[in-house]
């Protein structure tokens, strides 16, 4: 079992040992060893809470606590001694993701209590669900964990596959919490339970299911770390899903239990890339609690992002964070870093004509600097553009036809350089016959995982498109039309390759904005 004592101790001796340049410049990491899920993310008091999955022991997974960070931006976050640490029976083998709540002018942790089966093969163990109350710096958990356990799940349901509380209050002041479960029967569940109080629950009902009726799991075999808000007039659930089948159609009715009958089209665009992957559907919920699903599509269809949560500020946003990594290769970078893990930049969601768009959050502006702005720059060969460089950067670029004809390809090389003797960058092509983008990291040098190549279409808009690239020092996240498509990406390419080379198969007309980016 761990301690809290422990772990500043440890964090003391050691987070000043790395160097900052081995750091993310303006995404938040970890003090120290492993970083995945964000948990608890939420207002409170004067500040923001973003709590996270941490093992600080080793750049790999363990026994997970609750490290936590306190921001007053959303933008520069302080570290500050972890919440949650496994030292106690029922969550020994980690305190696993969970979500956040005030009560009582307390701040409610809702956490998964984890206790491993050692002649389990696959490391599974025990679920279970456990509270903690504190005042932004010191949690206490509840004498009376767990709250929830195996004997409160529906008939069929897998105690080892049963986590990721989602804790809210109703509109009659009551307390809900929505639980991913496997069922052996069903598939994966989305259960909801009740509280009058917060501490006894019961078990009300499933509000969606992932397998059809014809006994076939659509969406992987397992949601985990569920988020459940309202956005734009609609009902929305995030979530994440395992090995999701590569070019799963996107945006249809009908094709999860529980969906009305009927509806459009596939958007091809929208397929979902496979593997671990995070989803959004949009919906409405029912006079009897049933979730009713519209549309499904994927969250982010980039390389590396996972277990997104939001919460809402109080000027109304709903922001996002996710864990900018693939859970199937974070363990298998290539390199050897004291840190592994990374919060995706904060972004602000809405709903435009139906369709979920993701952007940095406004205040990030606030850290431009140095700003290099190019309009009606024309493209019919490999180009660089002075001033436009840097590996903390925030890039807009507008890209479009010069005439009646249209280009055949375009490709972005950035984090380009020479070291040690080799050519390295990462690379985005977009190529408007079929409407196809391709993020490429395969040439990125050491440290880049197996899964290299990540290929998208995008909405066909007869050539033209907008792209915002976000570079830090160890990931590159891209915002495709205004953010209607989004693809988080680690690189840990040498920091000492900042070049830009923009390449044109044809002729194309393209605007640039560059800021750099003010570092810690």
């Amino acid at each position: 079992m761990i301690s809290s004592k422990t772990i500043t101790e440890y964090e003391h001796e050691n987070a000043e040992l790395i160097r900052s340049i081995d750091r993310p410049a303006f995404h938040l990491s970890p003090p120290v060893g492993w970083m995945n899920d964000p948990n608890g993310f939420n207002r409170y008091g004067e500040g923001y809470h973003l709590f996270y999955q941490y093992y600080p022991f080793n750049a790999s997974w363990g026994a997970v606590s609750w490290g936590h960070a306190i921001s007053s931006d959303l933008l520069r976050w302080e570290h500050v001694p972890p919440a949650l640490t496994p030292d106690q029976g029922y969550d020994e083998g980690g305190c696993f993701s969970g979500t956040a709540i005030e009560r009582d002018g307390k701040q409610m942790l809702m956490y998964t209590g984890f206790v491993p089966v050692p002649e389990d093969p696959q490391r599974r163990g025990v679920q279970t669900q456990c509270i903690a109350f504190g005042d932004g710096l010191t949690y206490e958990k509840y004498e009376g964990n767990p709250v929830i356990t195996s004997e409160d799940l529906p008939a069929g349901g897998d105690p080892y596959e049963f986590r990721d509380p989602k804790i809210y209050r109703a509109e009659d002041g009551t307390y809900r919490v929505l639980l991913p479960n496997r069922n052996w029967e069903h598939g994966t569940q989305l259960l909801r339970y009740r509280s009058e109080d917060g501490f006894s629950w019961s078990f009300d009902r499933v509000i969606v299911s992932n397998r059809d009726e014809t006994g076939k799991d659509l969406l992987g075999w397992m949601w985990e770390c569920p988020d459940w808000f309202q956005l734009g007039g609609q009902q929305m659930l995030i979530a994440s899903a395992m090995d999701v089948a590569p070019g799963t159609p996107a945006g249809s009715f009908g094709t999860l239990a529980g969906t009305p009958a009927g509806g459009t089209e596939p958007e091809d665009h929208l397929a979902y890339p496979g593997g671990k992957t995070s989803f959004c559907m949009i919906g409405e919920t029912t006079e009897e609690g049933d979730f009713r699903i519209s549309c499904h599509r994927p969250l982010d269809q980039g390389l590396d992002f996972y277990a997104a949560q939001t919460m809402e500020d109080a000027d109304g946003r709903r922001i996002l964070i996710g864990w900018m990594q693939d859970p199937d290769t974070a363990e298998h970078r290539g390199i050897d870093y004291p840190i592994n893990g990374q919060m995706s930049l904060p972004r602000e969601l809405e709903l435009k004509d139906g369709r979920l768009t993701q952007r940095p959050i406004r205040e990030f502006e606030k850290l431009r600097t140095e700003p290099v702005i190019l309009r009606g720059q024309r493209l019919d060969s490999a180009r660089t553009f002075e001033g436009i460089r840097g590996r903390c950067i925030d890039m807009e670029i507008h890209l479009r036809p010069a005439g009646e004809n249209v280009y055949r390809e375009f490709t972005l090389r950035f984090a380009q350089g020479q070291v040690n003797g080799e050519e390295v960058f990462t690379s985005f092509t977009y190529a408007p016959e079929d409407s196809m983008v391709t993020i490429d990291r395969s040439h990125s040098g050491a440290g880049h995982t197996k899964k290299t190549r990540r290929q998208v279409k995008v909405r066909d808009r007869g050539g033209e498109l907008t792209m915002r690239l976000v570079l830090d020092r160890m990931s590159a996240e891209v915002f495709i039309n205004d953010g209607e498509q989004v693809l988080s990406n680690v690189i840990y390419t040498d920091r000492s390759a900042e070049d830009i080379t923009f390449f044109i198969d044809g002729v194309a007309m393209v605007d640039i904005a560059k800021y750099r980016i003010k570092e810690k």
